[in-house]
């Protein structure tokens, strides 16, 4: 009983230093493999089209990052993120990781626009699903809901700022009305009908904001963004009530 016990205890002690020995076998030579290319991955790339392969590598060449042939364990990952994100605002998160194939992976998740801003001088750029304001792509138009009117809040005004804290902070006697329509933004995509029934948001002269529906000559004018839960309901009520009408 006693050698079987000592058989076991000595075949565990040759595994584990087996494993040891492996492992350091694997990491040194892990140490010398250099990269030999790099694989970019973009997230939601079928819905949103701001970023490209091209545009990952040019921000590379760019940054003078040149990282074909260098030692793979040497590589700054947590670097070349951060360029990521700085360089292009239409990225939300960058995620660099190396391969045991002596490849270098970048994913990328795109910003997703919820709403686009046109100011009265022209001056647009996009709200992102979370918040962030984001600035108007070369390449590529997001098909969303347009906010447009008497609004004077340039992008500059807003660069790096997140609407969705400024709701929470927003100081009703400066007439910024961005956070509100965020929040109303928010509030129409969240209804599949609302979503299809408005693409354009209009603030009027007198401050109120309008929706405009993709169908029809008319327009609804919610005037703020107070009881929207109720504003809603009143309104889910009349389109009920005139579709009856219709079908009678």
């Amino acid at each position: 009983m006693m050698k079987e016990k000592l058989k076991n205890i000595l075949i565990w002690v040759l595994l584990v230093g087996y494993s040891i020995t492996a492992l350091s076998l694997t990491n040194a030579e892990y140490k010398n493999v250099r990269v030999s290319g790099v694989k970019v991955r973009i997230d939601d790339n079928t819905h949103n089209k701001f970023i490209s392969e091209s545009d990952i590598i040019d921000v590379l060449n760019k940054e003078n990052i040149n990282i074909i042939g260098k030692h793979i364990d040497s590589i700054n990952i947590h670097y070349i993120e951060d360029i990521l994100q700085h360089q292009n605002k239409s990225i939300r998160h960058a995620e660099v990781f190396r391969t045991v194939y002596g490849e270098l992976g970048i994913s990328i998740e795109q910003r997703q626009p919820i709403m686009r801003i046109v100011n009265r001088n022209g001056d647009s750029y996009y709200i992102d699903k979370n918040g962030q304001v984001m600035p108007l792509s070369k390449k590529y138009t997001a098909h969303v809901i347009i906010a447009s009117g008497y609004l004077n809040e340039p992008y500059m005004d807003h660069v790096g700022e997140n609407m969705k804290q400024r709701m929470s902070k927003k100081d009703k006697s400066s007439g910024e009305i961005i956070p509100d329509l965020f929040r109303l933004v928010q509030v129409i995509n969240s209804n599949k009908f609302w979503r299809s029934q408005f693409e354009q948001i209009y603030i009027n002269s007198d401050g109120d904001i309008e929706l405009v529906p993709r169908i029809g000559n008319h327009v609804i004018i919610i005037g703020t963004v107070d009881n929207l839960t109720e504003k809603f309901e009143n309104l889910e009520a009349f389109y009920e009530q005139e579709i009856g009408r219709a079908h009678v």
